[in-house]
């Protein structure tokens, strides 16, 4: 049976060639040829005919399909047990399927705002963009998809999770939370306390940590005079970081009975792993990461992934030099065993890094050995100091550029990494990663990321700077060793640069190494020309300041220019003046490098802009830290910089812009 216009273009075929025949026949036979052109046409009408009716036929099947179709479709889309919406950029509704007005118990009529039926949907996050959300509202849980249709339009797949997210709370209760605690100053808060007051203290202690384990329905067991095990589950966890956000530390630190230095904790906690064992060794990796950033914080692994809370307090400095004397003379016979040895700090060098790194050159050639120490461009501190190091036959060659470093690296060199213990921000990456045989030597409080595989690692996050650390193995290296003038100034311009002058993070220890290295023949005038800047740096400094802004009272924020020269140093020196400023406790400058924004942040030491840095991937110490931000601009960097200081300060509960709350608080 014929079913298209093909079937009829065959038959025509056929017809001609049958009508060519008649014209064939009509030569021989006229009458019977006639009687075969009517007998033709006849059947031309009638194929004609049965072709038109089929045709009329189908195009009435094809109709009557394709509204069952369309009309199974709207069914379909109108009841999907998943709710869809239509919007635009303002939440306005255009359209919505029958089980969002359902799920919202409103005919939610198009031209209403989204907003209306769940206020606490972020519209703007969502509209115009592809991605997944998850919402709580009417005690209902929900799993929004959300893509982009046009310029205009978003659609919304909504599906209804409230049963399964209700499960995974469900085994959120029950999922078991291991934490280390541990007192990290016991023996300096009790020092010099009688009997009755030390009883005192760690009674206060061991009550305010029964109380808060209480108020988590969760279990405490203290197993030494200064540690304590405690076992939560993942909710009580929960609460920890998202609303009380560690306040026992404040607790622990504001306990009174006596002591003179106040009492830190710091914690170790970890979560999410598939055995006891593994959950152990995280929960005590978290405790001596919380312990080496600088204790008084909390260090929460989920997962693998770390998270820190906390870290108000100073370092407290340890007043014991038993490590330095061993670390000494582990260094010292490391350093005999190596063939060659390569020294290097962070990139862009300060003359902290150069002086440590002095410092160590100066333990090798002690020992007879070559050493290098590796540059990672030229700056102003490298180049003053290069010019110094000219007048010492032993030092003319010893910078060296980190290409020249790769070709010295082999089994047996050992690397020294002094100011710095992130392998991102090392002077030499390469280098770094050829090495087999690494040692750490640093003062700022442990990041996340450290490197791996060393062989010593020496941070110390109570002390100054790196240079004071280098000064103190300097002194347990050798009896014999004795320090020239360029060696001793240099150590010394590396703990004025880090102290400010001894104005910050400044230690019993740290006059003592300053008084070492000025005994070693250290020469504040030839400190005094390091530090000199000409006249173009003083030009720009005035630049960035004018630049500077206030949001808050007590925190400045400024942008270099972008024709500033040598703006790392320039930014820096900046910040550090904006603190002299009147009123001002926190400062941030940003800056331009070759592919990012940095920033150079410092502080008073009551805001530790460290925390604040880390939110930015950088890091530094309590109160000089710093970041480098890529694929973001300047306006970009210093909007989030605010909104990361005005948590903080509200976390804090030292937020300087809100005196009519003050005020209140104080009454």
């Amino acid at each position: 049976m014929p079913q298209g216009p093909s079937f009829w273009f065959d038959t025509r075929i056929y017809l001609a060639v049958t009508a060519a025949l008649l014209l064939v026949i009509c030569f021989y036979n006229p009458y019977a040829a006639v009687l075969g052109a009517v007998l033709l046409y006849a059947l031309y009408l009638y194929g004609w005919e049965r072709y038109t009716s089929r045709q009329k036929e189908i195009n009435n099947y094809l109709e009557t399909v394709s509204h069952s179709i369309d009309t199974a479709a709207v069914q379909a889309v109108n009841n999907l047990p998943l709710a869809m919406v239509i919007i635009d950029h303002q939440g306005v509704i255009y359209w919505r399927n029958n089980l969002f007005a359902e799920w919202v118990n409103n005919p939610a009529e198009p031209g209403q705002l989204l907003g209306k039926f769940w206020p606490n949907l972020a519209v703007d996050k969502i509209a115009g963009k592809d991605g997944r959300i998850k919402l709580e509202a009417d005690s209902h849980y929900y799993e929004i998809i959300h893509c982009a249709v046009d310029n205009s339009l978003t659609v919304l797949y909504i599906s209804d999770v409230t049963a399964m997210e209700s499960d995974r709370l469900a085994g959120c209760r029950t999922q078991t939370v291991l934490a280390y605690i541990q007192i990290d100053n016991y023996d300096d808060a009790l020092t010099g306390l009688s009997e009755s007051q030390r009883t005192a203290v760690l009674g206060e202690v061991n009550r305010l940590l029964a109380e808060w384990i209480t108020e988590l329905d969760g279990h405490l067991k203290k197993y030494s005079e200064d540690t304590y095990i405690a076992v939560l589950n993942r909710c009580a966890l929960d609460r920890l970081m998202t609303g009380d956000k560690f306040d026992i530390l404040d607790r622990i630190r504001s306990i009174q009975a006596g002591n003179k230095i106040p009492v830190t904790l710091s914690i170790g906690a970890a979560t999410g792993e598939s055995s006891v064992a593994e959950l152990g060794q995280r929960a005590q990796a978290g405790l001596d990461l919380a312990l080496s950033r600088g204790g008084d914080q909390a260090a929460v692994n989920i997962s693998g992934k770390v998270q820190f809370f906390g870290g108000k307090a100073k370092a407290v400095e340890k007043n014991t030099r038993v490590k330095a004397r061993i670390v000494a003379q582990a260094i010292r016979e490391l350093i005999e065993q190596a063939d060659s040895i390569v020294v290097m700090g962070h990139t862009g060098e300060d003359f902290d890094s150069l002086g440590a790194a002095l410092g160590v050159a100066k333990m090798v050639h002690h020992l007879g050995k070559q050493v290098r120490v590796v540059v990672s461009q030229p700056g102003l501190a490298v180049d003053k100091l290069s010019e110094l190091l000219l007048d010492y036959e032993e030092y003319r060659e010893l910078f060296i550029s980190p290409m020249q470093a790769a070709l010295l690296v082999n089994a047996k060199t050992l690397v020294f990494v002094v100011d710095t213990h992130r392998p991102e921000l090392v002077a030499a990456p390469d280098v770094l990663a050829a090495a087999e045989r690494t040692v750490i030597i640093d003062h700022h409080r442990r990041a996340e990321t450290i490197i791996a595989n060393t062989l010593l690692v020496y941070l110390e996050p109570s002390a100054s700077s790196a240079s004071e650390l280098v000064t103190e193995l300097l002194g347990y290296f050798d009896e014999k060793l004795e320090l020239n003038r360029l060696e001793a100034s240099a150590l010394y311009a590396g703990i004025v640069v880090d102290t400010k002058n001894f104005a910050v993070q400044t230690g019993v220890r740290t006059f003592e190494a300053a008084s070492y290295l000025r005994r070693a023949g250290a020469d504040p005038t030839l400190v005094r020309h390091l530090f000199r800047v000409d006249f173009e740096t003083i030009k720009s400094r005035a630049a960035i300041i004018e630049t500077t802004e206030m949001p808050y009272e007590g925190v400045t924020i400024a942008i270099c220019p972008a024709d500033v020269k040598n703006a790392q140093v320039v930014a820096a020196q900046t910040a550090d003046m904006l603190l002299n400023i009147e009123g001002v406790r926190v400062s941030f400058v940003l800056f331009n490098t070759d592919d990012a924004i940095g920033v150079s942040a410092r502080s008073h030491g009551d805001i530790n802009v460290q925390v604040i840095m880390e939110k930015l991937g950088g890091g530094g110490h309590q109160s000089v830290a710093g970041a480098k931000i890529r694929n973001a601009s300047a306006e970009l960097i210093k909007a989030k910089i605010i909104e990361l200081v005005d948590s903080y300060l509200k976390e804090s509960g030292i937020h300087e812009s809100n005196s009519a709350a003050r005020s209140e608080k104080a009454r």
